[in-house]
């Protein structure tokens, strides 16, 4: 099974790429954000991106797409795609002005190893898991329970109080810089969702971004012991985060990566651009717990 996208979505990106390459700058980011609304996996700007490559080289893409993110069409897909563009051109400035890791990437505690809510965390994540890796997903293997902002649990109410807090700290500390396009894409109102996965030796994520918010992250309830072993050349249960290895880019092209060992305890909070993946922990049978969640745009 595969995701699938409608086939006129589709033939409305081509379009909103048509009137691109004719100069219509306003309309071809009106009518991507009209398609976003739509279907907002924004798996349809493929074909947005197979029409410009059929006209131009890549080479030439970065003033189109740049023009098109400045004039309102800015999303967690179109900024990775922009990255993409300035790479093709040969500007890696350009590129590490969206994907600096340094610059937006944060790794801290929300609390020590030893929290009391962390058992019952655990117990509360590993119930009522549902096998949950279709093809079109970027987990493998691993199991996932939904929506846990709905889920009436004393301890999952404190978890999202203190993930909520620790978020919004991490956007607070942003600088403000008009001339950066995921900066300035800032959303005035923020919801919070997230989704607890429990991976066994064999699960992993693929290489994915997460495009219908903007920022995301990770917050580790229990690790087992293999991935505390920092020397272990296969890094497993570790967390990448980079450019996926088909995208070709290494740091000359602007696109760093970073490895980050999980700890119990332990918070990630990244740009919704930024594509990242796990390794199996491949040995054992104890599993990693983790919440993964969201800040994505609010309309109140």
């Amino acid at each position: 099974m595969t995701a699938t996208v409608q086939p006129d979505l589709v033939e409305q990106a081509k379009h909103a790429a048509f009137l691109l390459l004719q100069g219509q700058v306003d309309a071809a980011a009106a009518l991507c954000c009209r398609i976003q609304a739509i279907d907002g996996s924004v798996r349809w700007l493929s074909g947005f991106t197979e029409l410009l490559t059929w006209v131009l080289p890549k080479s030439q893409l970065y003033p189109l797409i740049r023009a098109l993110v400045d004039a309102g069409f800015a999303n967690p897909r179109s900024l990775d795609l922009l990255a993409s563009a300035a790479s093709w051109a040969g500007n890696p400035q350009a590129a590490r002005q969206v994907m600096d890791l340094e610059r937006f990437l944060a790794v801290a505690p929300l609390h020590g190893p030893d929290d009391p809510d962390l058992p019952l965390l655990a117990a509360e994540l590993s119930g009522d898991m549902l096998d949950y890796h279709p093809e079109y997903r970027s987990i493998r293997r691993g199991w996932r329970r939904k929506h846990l902002e709905q889920v009436d649990s004393a301890v999952l109410r404190r978890m999202f109080d203190r993930l909520r807090r620790m978020a919004l700290d991490y956007v607070e500390r942003l600088p403000v810089d008009p001339d950066n396009p995921f900066l300035r894409s800032r959303p005035s109102n923020f919801g919070l969702l997230g989704w607890g996965v429990v991976a066994d030796a064999n699960t992993h994520l693929v290489s994915h971004l997460h495009s219908q918010s903007w920022i995301n992250g990770v917050y580790y309830v229990a690790v087992p012991p293999v991935v505390a072993d920092a020397d272990a050349v296969d890094k497993p249960g570790w967390l990448r985060v980079g450019p996926a290895a088909d995208y070709g880019f290494t740091a000359a092209d602007g696109w760093d990566e970073r490895w980050i060992q999980p700890q119990p305890g332990l918070v990630v909070l990244m740009p919704s651009h930024f594509s990242h993946e796990t390794r199996p922990l491949n040995r054992g049978d104890e599993r990693r717990i983790c919440v993964a969640f969201e800040l994505y745009s609010q309309v109140l």
